[in-house]
């Protein structure tokens, strides 16, 4: 049996005899094609189940990167309380009392001071000497453990240890910045026994020895991230840091076309000139290429991201050609999502330009009016307060419904007046609920 096989067993009502495998199971969320296709010591559910009720996890330790996190550390640490058996601090020189609060909050915590060297992976791979046995699961100390998810970490890795003892793999918990995205291809959980490494002097990832991707397994188990709020980034000056390491990581490896995305992602100014955005276009469009990836390893993994950053500033540079080409390959690169939008997004553009002419086409006829076309004039006005309102120009909406109803027409716009006075009141309802 594979893993994916007993996996989909989970949801079939008495597929599984209830047990704590069964319970643990249902906290995996997603598999890679590799891990989906690991293979299980058995066939037999029952069995599983039978050996899981007896056996022992393996310690998880926490690995927490630092500097000047006083304010944060303890709540991080403390969260983790139900979820792992000790904590390491990897400290690159901190001034305040991060240390202290890391001991109040855990008394296990221990300190490993480690210079800054521009590159958070070398601090990450620290770890891997320090901690043979067991789990590292790499934290960061503005991130915290969603409290109704306390004792799901320890569980799922419990489970997914008796299963793929043998097999390798890293586990992925999702990380959800405050207020924005949310993040499910983390890969920050990882056996300490096992061959993967961090590459990357930024924006770094686990990799094997030759630099293919690993297997990887998502869980439900949530940690909320604060360090991406317009404050803190400019606080701790964040943005320049990432772009800072992206140009020294681009120097060393030039010819690896994820940091030429890191460094137009992380470097590129809302409101930059079109020259700006022509530069970046063409650094970013020489990198990634426009043939397909192949499999996803530490030089290919952006590629397909980089095509969707290219139609973002193909439509800021109002490149038709490019969207054209870019959407086609995010759409033969499974992202169906974000080729649609981009496409729709021009469209629509297009199609509210040629409202915008309609709209101010009636105007510019309204001096024809006469008593013989005067009913047509009614509804040429009921029409154009209908494209006003569609095409975004509010302010043309009720001047056109006025001279409708002048004329003895404008029903058919009170009533769709109506059904949207009704909408808004349904999403105010909603509002409040939540």
């Amino acid at each position: 049996m594979k893993l994916s096989e007993l996996l989909d067993l989970v949801p079939v009502p008495g597929a599984l005899p209830p047990s704590r495998l069964a319970r643990d199971l249902a906290l995996i969320t997603s598999l890679s094609p590799e891990a989906a296709a690991a293979p299980l010591p058995s066939g037999d559910p029952v069995v599983l189940a039978a050996g899981y009720a007896s056996y022992r996890p393996r310690p998880v330790t926490a690995v927490v990167l630092t500097h000047d996190e006083e304010e944060r550390i303890a709540r991080c640490l403390t969260a983790l309380s139900e979820d792992v058996d000790h904590c390491l601090l990897i400290d690159s020189g901190s001034t305040d009392d991060t240390a202290g609060q890391a001991r109040r909050a855990r008394g296990d915590a221990r300190v490993l001071a480690a210079p800054w060297a521009d590159d958070f992976s070398r601090q990450r791979n620290l770890a891997f000497a320090e901690v043979t046995d067991g789990w590292l699961c790499h934290v960061d100390a503005d991130e915290v453990l969603t409290p109704a998810h306390a004792g799901r970490l320890r569980r799922v890795l419990g489970v997914l240890d008796h299963l793929l003892d043998g097999f390798d793999f890293v586990v992925s918990p999702v990380i959800a910045d405050v207020g924005g995205p949310v993040y499910t291809n983390t890969q920050r959980v990882l056996r300490a026994d096992g061959p993967f490494r961090f590459r990357g002097r930024v924006h770094e990832h686990p990799y094997a020895p030759d630099g293919r991707a690993p297997a990887r397994v998502g869980i439900n188990v949530r940690f909320d991230h604060s360090g991406y709020l317009p404050e803190v980034i400019e606080r701790r000056g964040k943005r320049d840091l990432y772009l800072r390491l992206d140009r020294l990581a681009r120097a060393e490896e030039p010819d690896n076309p994820k940091w030429a995305y890191y460094e137009v992602r992380d470097g590129l100014d809302p409101s930059a000139p079109e020259a700006e955005l022509r530069s970046a276009f063409a650094l970013l469009a020489a990198a990634a290429g426009n043939t397909a990836p192949g499999a996803p390893g530490y030089r290919s993994e952006r590629i397909v991201d980089s095509w969707s950053l290219l139609c973002e500033l193909a439509v800021r540079l109002g490149d038709a050609e490019a969207l054209h080409t870019y959407t086609a390959l995010l759409m033969d690169a499974g992202r169906p999502v974000e080729a649609t939008y981009y496409r729709t997004l021009v469209e629509s553009s297009r199609l509210l330009g040629r409202l915008t002419v309609l709209v101010d086409r009636i105007d510019a006829v309204a001096v024809e009016e006469e008593a013989s076309n005067r009913h047509l004039m009614a509804r040429l006005f009921e029409l154009q307060s209908t494209l006003a309102l569609a095409g975004g120009r509010y302010e043309a909406v009720l001047p056109a419904y006025r001279k409708a109803v002048a004329r003895g027409a404008g029903q058919s716009l009170l009533d769709d007046f109506g059904m949207i006075g009704r909408m808004v009141g349904e999403l105010e309802t909603d509002t409040d609920a939540c």
